[in-house]
């Protein structure tokens, strides 16, 4: 592999503006940030520090890498916030001027006992414990576009760190101007009374499922309805995913006050007719004047949140790094990835290919054909440079 002996100039254009928040010049910490985002885009094998510093010029050094990491004169989320501004304004904005704010929360397993954060984790009811650590994520979606905005790992310590975490996405998040409206989506696990709560205050809209554990005003318990409501009074309905597809639902819809949320449209949700009660889906929302398909379709976008993390994952590497002993340590490798995403954007989102939706694999692809190319060039006007001085002396 031909090595790179210089950060891409487009790259260091663009994150030279967060410079300022890279306070110890004596580590060359902002030099090191601008590498690590490069390389956690062309690196194909595990995304750890040691197998990025192997494609690294020989001045970016492993405990460089690892001090920039460890190192609390740079906050992450400061700078994650600012680079969030900075590529929402150039997208361009659909017809509705509507954005939705998805929340979902993900694990990364396979860590040692000695991880900070590090706690006993299962999946589903089918799959066994493992141990690791979980994050909250938040990306911002509208038309074929989504986002990542924010991301923060979960103290197990702190009880209903999960919520805490969410709600202060959704707080500090800033609104783009042309959104006029703003419907916040989340699954069962961030349907606390207090989100609702903060959701309001801000004037915003939710599509939410809820757990069956719910109550009524009247005191009456959600899962007897949803356990013992005959079929019959189920009815098809089609809904539609962003990118267009239709997928049928069995639904009963029907206003009513739950405790801690009012009044508001609830929807009972079946993928078949026959279906156990177990595989109803409750979804609630304040939206008082759309349908139940409008609904179903609102909380389809939901799935551009799996995707997301999915390319972080996968492709980026989120996760992977080695470090321990201090909660902040994780915190800062696990934004990093984020940042990369949003790198990507910024470089491509003017390209054709990329104005209806993109593909981060792609955009990898783009990006580690770029560099390599500027690289080539490089090292091809150095030994024209050297001949035509071997000449002059000649």
């Amino acid at each position: 592999m031909i090595g790179i002996t210089c950060v891409p100039g487009k790259v260091y254009d663009f994150l030279y503006q967060f410079k300022r928040h890279f306070r110890c010049v004596q580590g060359c910490h902002f030099r090191i940030f601008c590498w690590f985002l490069v390389l956690l885009i062309i690196e194909t094998g595990k995304g750890t520090i040691k197998s990025m510093n192997r494609i690294a010029p020989a001045p970016i050094t492993y405990w460089a890498m690892m001090r920039m990491i460890r190192s609390g004169w740079w906050s992450p989320q400061d700078v994650l916030a600012e680079m969030v501004a900075q590529v929402l304004v150039l997208l361009p904005p659909p017809a509705d001027s509507t954005l939705y704010l998805i929340g979902d929360s993900t694990q990364k397993g396979k860590r040692g006992q000695l991880h900070p954060l590090g706690r006993k984790l299962k999946t589903n009811d089918y799959e066994g414990y493992s141990f690791g650590f979980e994050m909250v994520i938040l990306i911002a979606s509208w038309g074929k576009y989504r986002l990542p905005v924010a991301l923060a790992p979960v103290d197990p310590q702190i009880k209903g760190h999960q919520n805490i975490l969410f709600r202060e996405m959704i707080e500090k998040f800033i609104v783009p101007a042309w959104a006029h409206t703003v419907i916040v989506e989340a699954d069962a696990g961030f349907a606390a009374n207090k989100t609702f709560s903060l959701i309001e205050e801000c004037g915003y809209f939710y599509v939410f499922a809820v757990a069956r554990t719910r109550k009524f005003e009247d005191g009456k318990h959600l899962s007897d309805l949803a356990t013992h409501l005959p079929k019959i009074h189920y009815r098809r309905v089609a809904s539609y995913k962003p990118d267009g597809r239709r997928r049928d639902y069995w639904t009963y819809t029907r206003r009513a006050k739950l405790n801690g949320l009012g009044e508001v449209t609830m929807v009972l949700s079946k993928k078949r007719r026959n279906d156990s009660p177990k595989k109803i889906k409750v979804i609630v929302t304040n939206l008082k004047t759309a349908t139940t398909g409008e609904i179903l379709s609102r909380y389809a976008r939901r799935w551009g949140v799996e995707v997301t993390i999915k390319e972080l994952k996968t492709g980026l590497h989120l996760g992977q790094m080695q470090v321990t002993k201090e909660a902040d340590r994780v915190e800062r490798s696990v934004v990093l990835p984020v940042m990369a995403y949003l790198l990507l954007v910024k470089l491509y989102h003017h390209e054709e290919e990329f104005k209806g939706g993109w593909s981060l694999f792609k955009l990898k692809e783009r990006f580690t054909a770029d560099v390599f190319k500027e690289q080539l060039h490089r090292s091809e006007d150095r030994w024209k440079e050297k001949l035509n001085k071997l000449k002059v002396a000649a």
